[in-house]
């Protein structure tokens, strides 16, 4: 009983960091017009410690009044809706190919990551199992791939993913085992897209 009494207690009281990013994102979205003004739902009683080492902070038992002072002094960047760069509008000139075990959407001057291929650092590749072209408009798609159809990439170097964690466990036998995994990647840049 004590147990959930303390996880319960320790579920209401918010950490200081999430406090400061929940009111800063209040304030930056009252400050930029863009929807109502937030409530927090449960009242948050804040520590002796936790006030007295937090002066930005100004804390009231009211639903309404919990409010950062350095937030509101921080200017807000203007929302804007605009696409990155590169996202602009769709590619005038895109290929499908077939490398590493993926199907990938490749676009000229984009780099691309895949499984780890045997070819040393700063080859130039071609891969010739494209699927699907689009070039001025007009889209192909190959039976299974193009003739005549190239795309030209230049090898970039070899990194490793993201940790997977495998665990495997047999119920009731004493069995466990952890191991990490990153699998082997291989960065290339698309140079050219040839039909």
């Amino acid at each position: 009983a004590t147990t959930d009494r303390r996880t319960r207690k320790k579920q209401n009281i918010l950490s200081h960091s999430t406090l400061c990013e929940t009111l800063t994102r209040m304030n930056a979205a009252v400050a930029s017009q863009c929807v109502a003004p937030a409530r927090i739902m449960r009242p948050v009683a804040p520590r002796v410690a936790t006030t007295a080492r937090c002066a930005h902070i100004a804390v009231s038992r009211s639903l309404n009044a919990i409010r950062c002072n350095a937030a509101a002094e921080a200017p807000v960047a203007p929302v804007t809706n605009a696409a990155e760069p590169s996202y602009d509008a769709p590619a005038a000139t895109y290929a499908v190919v077939d490398i590493g075990g993926h199907q990938l959407i490749v676009e000229e001057g984009r780099w691309y990551t895949v499984n780890r291929l045997d070819v040393p650092d700063g080859s130039v590749i071609e891969l010739g199992r494209v699927l699907a072209l689009k070039h001025d408009g007009e889209f192909k798609v190959g039976q299974p791939y193009l003739d005549g159809v190239k795309v030209t990439a230049e090898i970039l170097g070899e990194e490793k993913g993201d940790k997977v964690i495998v665990y495997k466990m047999k119920p009731k036998k004493h069995y466990r085992r952890t191991n990490g995994h990153r699998q082997p990647l291989t960065k290339f840049l698309v140079t050219k897209i040839s039909s």
